[in-house]
């Protein structure tokens, strides 16, 4: 009777680590999809940062003839302004 009570018992363990594992593989499952989306978020970002790069000296020329511009014109109507305050006196 022994060595069914032992056989039994093994059964009960076997199938308690049955269970275990199991769990463990539903988590590496979702550790896995979560993994997945994590990367295309990398992806994504990389992608995002690549473009920015390309895009970056545009950027910069665009804001450097603005401003260029800007100050060009702020200077231009002061010399412009004090000429004709010149021509009234």
């Amino acid at each position: 009777m022994a060595v069914m009570e032992a056989l039994a018992d093994g059964h009960e363990r076997v199938e308690d680590l049955r269970e275990e594992l199991d769990k463990v593989r539903d988590a590496l499952d979702n550790t896995d999809a979560v993994l997945g989306v994590a990367e295309d978020g990398l992806e994504l970002a990389e992608e995002a940062l690549e473009e920015a790069r390309k895009a970056m000296p545009v950027i910069i020329t665009i804001t450097v003839v603005v401003t260029a511009v800007a100050v060009g014109a702020y200077f231009w109507r002061k010399r412009r302004n004090s000429a004709h305050e010149q021509q009234e006196a």
